[in-house]
Formats: C-alpha cells, structure tokens, sequence
C-alpha cells in the first residue's frame, strides 16, 4: 500500500489520507480480480476497531447493510479458504487490507481495516496468545460474518 511521508499535518488527516490510500488499493485490487475473471465485493466498513470480549475476539468491521447483504449471500455461496493480507502502518495506525477469496467459486471478497496501535496492544497480544484472529464483518444489529484465520502475523504490526 503507498504509505505517505511523516509532515506537520494533523492526526486526523494523515489517518484520512491512509484511509483513502487503502480504499485506492482495494479499487485496484478488485478490478485485477475482475480482470481474470473472478467476482469481487468491495466492503466499505464504516468503523474498524480491534474487539476483545466473552462474545468476540478479533477485528471488527461495521458494514452498510446493502453491502453486508451481498457479503452474506456470498459466503452462503463459496467456501473461502485462502487469504491474502496487505498492511501499512502510518500515523499510529495499522491499515488492513484484507482479500478473502474462494479459489474454486473464482470470489473474492475485499475488507479494508484500520486500528490504532496504541490503544488495541493488550487486544493484539491476546490475539498473538490465541494464535488466531477473527474477522467479523457485521451489520449494526450486530448480525456478522466472520472468517478466521489461524496465521494472525499479516494482521498486527511488525514490532509485535
């Protein structure tokens, strides 16, 4: 993902500006998959927050309901078993790019994340001490689809 040089703008704009560089790279990505052929959904979560609770742990991604929908038919449809991580740090931030894909069904589903590392450490090393992360793509009802996966080092920072 391009990441953008360290300058005197605030927080909230060098977090906008990762933002909008993730939503660039996922257009991209998804008409690559387009391009051979595949089906691509891309996600556009309205929050992102690392989750730590009896109910859930793990990412957590707060889809629009039209979009959850599609993602929800989708999963009913393919069995996804590979994925693909693409992530950058910048401004305090971990940005995500998560491609959830189904080989055989020739789908792949495109979730873009963020948390900050600052205040999500206890979450990421009890998700390093669990060896898995969860990904729940959920609705505000809290109605979700999650994807687990067992390698959780594409997901937390390098330093971790």
């Amino acid at each position: 993902m391009s990441e953008h040089p360290a300058d005197d703008t605030s927080e909230t704009v060098q977090a906008q500006s990762g933002w909008q560089s993730v939503i660039e790279d996922m257009r991209a990505i998804a008409d690559e998959y387009r391009d051979r052929g595949w089906t691509a959904l891309e996600l556009h979560p309205g929050d992102s927050v690392l989750v730590d609770a009896e109910t859930r742990t793990g990412l957590d991604v707060v889809l629009p309901g039209p979009e959850y929908e599609d993602l929800e038919a989708l999963t009913d449809d393919c069995t996804f078993t590979a994925v693909d991580v693409f992530r950058a740090e910048h401004g305090g931030m971990l940005y995500l790019l998560v491609v959830e894909q189904a080989p055989e069904e020739e789908t792949a589903v495109l979730v873009p994340a963020y948390y900050d590392l600052g205040s999500g450490q206890t979450k990421l090393e009890q998700i390093r001490a669990d060896g898995e992360l969860r990904l729940f793509c959920r609705r505000l009802n809290d109605d979700y689809v999650e994807f687990v996966h067992d390698d959780v080092s594409p997901f937390l920072p390098e330093a971790l």
